[in-house]
């Protein structure tokens, strides 16, 4: 038995030519010739293959033959050809596969698991085509179906892909128009102009830190490079390849433009509301960023809710962390009547594309902050620091010392004298603790919030500068030219059954897979990819809930994220 995959849109005689291989045929179409002569329809393939623009796919597909003559009694679709073998190189009975040849204009192609799990049983009529495989004994038994669908497909994925590109060149040859000024099989018409790139330099200035516009700014500069750079013409052999670069380069560009439309959209609402926007900043600022805190901090000086911290150390607190806010607080209002410059910058920054403003937004937010920052500061390095004198005493209770050589704590006897001392202090500790551990909860809370929103905006900046948006546009609009993997259709017909080789579409956690995969696994991916997925991962990571916790406890510093150890692909 020969399985036997045949163009679905093939219904004229002639003479076929396609692949042979093991017990399986892919036929890539019917020839016409002149006459009714062998030699002349091989001359004809003989020729078409030697042109430099097929011999780019032979290393794909194969080197194409005549396989035999077929006729059809009737142009009903769904009747299968009478072949006539003319090599003997058919064995009967044949089963007959139909698949659909996708031009090189569509992008569509086949794939077998690309980013997909396995395909399953989809109901009735639908066979998954390792299982069908399974029943084929011409091909001999191997240790699982899985990887006999693998073989065979790798051996047939780039002859069905190919098949309407040979089939055009034919027709070509034969009515006499030259293909070489054609474009190359499954190439890539981009609107970039070669050698523009060289206008954009690479950035001079550092954006490893917090300066996340000049990151922003170095981020766009990479993408503008990789589309100003693109050759006028992909030349590929591989559709796969071919189509996987052209769904990047649309899918930066429409990054890119609709970044900008949005933030061109957000410019005019700020331009609109100027005023009204620049009225609600000059009442409201200072009062959420000086007077509420003082508030608290007045509060907490007064015993609050029955608390009886240290009244010393409270008013240390208390009269130092107003008095810093204070002076801030004259900083602030000095500068206030620039603030129709800062909202002209914002609007024109806006142009750039809406991630521009939100990396203004990041850097303003700390700079509008930094007396929460400084007040945090230091009322953890205190509370850090009396964790660690508290932690000393409890060893010397307990008759230890901690070994810094060996890294380990070790027995140790102390003198009367120490032990007196060490009690006395640690008296000390445990009375002031308590408004130690108060004052730094307040800006440790404080400092929290501002985490959060940084990290909304780095999620936010993370989405908008790699969201895959032409990939799921292709996922809605045309689903075959995103396939994940292959399966059989079958129908039911009167005597036999209607096998048709179908393309099942990417699935979504394929195309999100940058944000699912486990770390470990980022050296699967491409540059682009697994540079998203190193960010992603790295950012969810960092601003993990349990990690912050943890941070909080122990009175490390809660610091934004920086983007120092990952470096942005220059495509």
């Amino acid at each position: 038995m020969t399985t036997l995959f045949w163009p679905s849109d093939v219904t004229r005689d002639g003479f076929m030519y396609g692949w042979a291989q093991f017990s399986s045929l892919c036929v890539a179409g019917v020839l016409h010739a002149d006459t009714s002569k062998l030699a002349d329809a091989e001359a004809i393939l003989a020729d078409v293959i030697r042109t430099e623009r097929m011999k780019a796919l032979l290393t794909s597909c194969g080197i194409p033959v005549i396989l035999g003559y077929c006729t059809f009694p009737s142009s009903v679709p769904g009747i299968t050809a009478d072949i006539q073998d003319v090599k003997s190189i058919l064995a009967r009975p044949y089963r007959f596969v139909h698949y659909q040849r996708h031009t090189a204009s569509s992008r569509r192609y086949y794939a077998v698991c690309n980013g997909g799990p396995s395909i399953a049983p989809q109901g009735n009529g639908v066979t998954p085509m390792d299982v069908w495989l399974a029943h084929d004994f011409t091909h001999g038994r191997l240790s699982s179906s899985s990887s006999r669908l693998q073989k065979l497909v790798n051996q047939d994925l780039g002859q069905w892909n190919t098949a309407k590109v040979f089939e055009t060149a034919i027709q070509q040859h034969q009515s006499g128009i030259s293909g070489e000024r054609e474009r190359t099989p499954y190439g890539m018409s981009y609107i970039g102009i070669s050698r523009l790139w060289d206008v954009l330099p690479n950035p001079w200035f550092d954006s490893s830190g917090g300066n996340k516009p000049a990151r922003q700014l170095e981020t766009r500069l990479n993408v503008l490079r990789f589309l100003f750079s693109q050759k006028s013409t992909y030349q590929g052999n591989d559709i796969t390849i071919s189509c996987k670069k052209y769904n990047e380069y649309y899918n930066s560009l429409w990054v890119v433009l609709n970044d900008i439309i949005i933030g061109v959209a957000f410019r005019q609402f700020l331009f609109q509301n100027r005023l009204i926007l620049n009225k609600v900043v000059i009442d409201n600022l200072e009062d959420i960023l000086a007077y509420r805190i003082r508030s608290l901090l007045l509060w907490l000086d007064s015993w609050p809710a029955g608390l009886k911290l240290n009244t010393e150390l409270s008013r240390f607190y208390s009269h130092g962390f107003i008095g810093l806010t204070a002076q801030w607080t004259k900083l602030l209002s000095s500068y206030l009547p620039y603030l129709p410059i800062l909202n002209l910058m914002v609007e024109n920054a806006s142009l750039i594309g809406m991630t521009m403003t939100i990396s203004l937004f990041l850097d303003l937010l700390s700079l509008l902050t930094a007396h929460f920052y400084a007040c945090y500061l230091i009322s953890s390095t205190i509370y850090q620091r009396i964790l660690v004198l508290i932690g000393s005493l409890w060893n010397l209770f307990r008759g230890k010392r901690y070994n810094v050589l060996r890294n380990r704590t070790d027995p140790w006897d102390y003198d009367v004298d120490q032990l007196l001392l060490g009690t006395i202090l640690f008296t000390l500790a445990a009375h002031l603790f308590p408004t130690v551990v108060v004052y730094y909860a307040v800006f440790a809370l404080v400092r929290l919030s501002l985490i959060v929103l940084y990290a909304s905006g780095e999620t936010l900046l993370a989405f908008m500068n790699h969201f895959p948006l032409f990939s799921l546009m292709l996922r809605i609009k045309d689903p075959q030219r995103l396939p994940g993997d292959t399966y059989l259709l079958v129908k039911r017909t009167s005597g036999h059954g209607f096998v048709t080789l179908m393309s099942c579409p990417l699935p979504l956690t394929a195309i999100f897979a940058q944000y699912s995969e486990a770390s470990t696994e980022l050296s699967s991916f491409p540059d682009t990819e697994r540079f998203v997925a190193e960010l992603w991962h790295r950012l969810v990571g960092y601003y993990h809930p349990i990690r912050l916790g943890m941070q909080i406890l122990q009175g490390q510093i809660l610091a934004t994220f920086t983007h120092t150890s990952i470096h942005i692909p220059s495509r």
